[in-house]
């Protein structure tokens, strides 16, 4: 079986944020009412339709081979294709990027996901597909993405490509996954709840044991800026949209062929904008953290725990190992001036509520006061409302006494 689906991203002024919806091979588009026989499958009624001059079944976007039409339905007030008024009844070519009007209504087509119809990755220098098809056999791919109807396609592409999916949902659940288990590539999306996906790259890149596995990044616009921020995050691969799944599964297939003959060419510790973390000595990376504060993903916190260091608000009386959070909104989110105190005791790092306010939880749950309690990889830390991740640091050539 061929991935014939298609996932398009409809926007407008009219609606509070995009709508993403899947298209086999026919939509209907219109406003739906109680009476009607035939309701449309995209409904912009909730979005002022009526007012806006939309007919009940307005237009129709069909899947025609590898590319789409739009056809009007002799609606009352026609459709317009990017400032031409279309024939009613006659299929039209509509493209990614293309605005349609029904009636005063506008409304934007992107195409996220297509069976075939997307740009090339063959002009980017990470990577050069080999003109060899070699289907995976049922190795794990970690899919890092939160829209379920992308996540569900890109899986299905996935399995067809011989590969078992593995679908992360936001970065948290995303690292403890990888942790868990290796998977033989990553593909993450760029646009994450709270933390750009592009964290994750640099989390894999940095300091883990499987530094080396391929990521694929999936992306808005394929421009060169946006190509730079994924390869310098340490990404294998950026794919924008629309996201050709053929070619998505032939990418992916390269790079683990690639990576398990043994000719991955990736540089792990060279990734741009990681200064602060290599200049650290090998002997201090065993007691240091890095904290990512949900809504502040680019800008990671990077936090040696040589001695007790305390988290909070700006204090009356600071001291050289506090941590002041009120750049992240803390005093709006009921962080106190100082409400968390963090160790580092035997190799293993602990934290301890200070008698705060709001109060810290672990992983969604209440901590008390005044105990200690021993963090994991990846742990949530929630401070009043302030959310926060955090990842140990490791250095194996240290560890092995290279």
């Amino acid at each position: 079986m061929t991935i014939t689906s298609w996932i398009l991203e409809l926007s407008s002024p009219s609606m509070p944020g995009a709508m993403k919806v899947r298209l086999d091979e026919r939509l209907i588009v219109g406003r739906a009412e109680k009476n009607q026989s035939t309701q449309p499958d995209v409904d912009l009624g909730p979005f002022g339709a009526e007012a806006l001059g939309v007919s009940r079944q307005h237009l129709t976007i069909d899947v025609r081979g590898n590319h789409l039409t739009v056809s009007d339905l002799n609606s009352m007030n026609g459709t317009i294709l990017n400032d031409e008024k279309v024939e009613p009844n006659k299929a039209h070519p509509l493209k990614h990027g293309d605005q349609l009007q029904l009636g005063s209504f506008k409304m934007n087509i992107a195409i996220v996901v297509s069976p075939t119809y997307g740009p090339s990755v063959q002009d980017q220098s990470s990577l050069q597909p080999q003109a060899e098809v070699y289907p995976g056999h049922g190795q794990v791919i970690l899919i890092v993405e939160d829209d379920p109807e992308i996540a569900k396609l890109v899986s299905l592409i996935m399995e067809q490509a011989g590969y078992t999916p593995q679908i992360s949902r936001d970065m948290l659940s995303a690292i403890r996954a990888f942790n868990a288990r290796r998977p033989s590539a990553i593909i993450v999306d760029t646009t994450l709840p709270g933390l750009n996906g592009l964290e994750f790259c640099r989390y894999v890149r940095r300091d883990t044991r499987q530094n080396t596995t391929p990521i694929v990044v999936l992306g808005g616009q394929k421009t060169s800026e946006n190509i730079t921020q994924a390869t310098q995050a340490g990404a294998s691969l950026f794919i924008g949209r629309p996201i050709n799944a053929k070619e998505l599964a032939h990418s992916v297939t390269s790079l683990v062929h690639q990576t398990e003959k043994g000719v991955s060419t990736l540089h792990t510790k060279q990734l741009v904008g990681t200064a602060p973390l290599r200049s650290l000595k090998p002997e201090s990376r065993r007691d240091t953290v890095v904290v990512f504060v949900f809504g502040h993903g680019d800008v990671p916190l990077t936090v040696s725990v040589k001695q007790p260091v305390t988290f909070g608000r700006q204090a009356e009386k600071p001291t050289p190992a506090h941590v002041d959070l009120s750049r992240f909104q803390a005093i709006d989110l009921g962080v106190s001036r100082v409400h968390m105190i963090m160790h580092y005791k035997d190799g293993k790092f602990f934290i301890e509520d200070l008698g705060s306010v709001n109060g810290t939880f672990l992983n969604g749950r209440s901590i008390r006061p005044g105990s200690l309690e021993e963090l994991s990889n990846a742990d949530e830390i929630r401070l009043g409302q302030l959310r926060m991740y955090l990842y140990f640091l490791a250095d194996p050539d240290a560890e092995q006494g290279e």
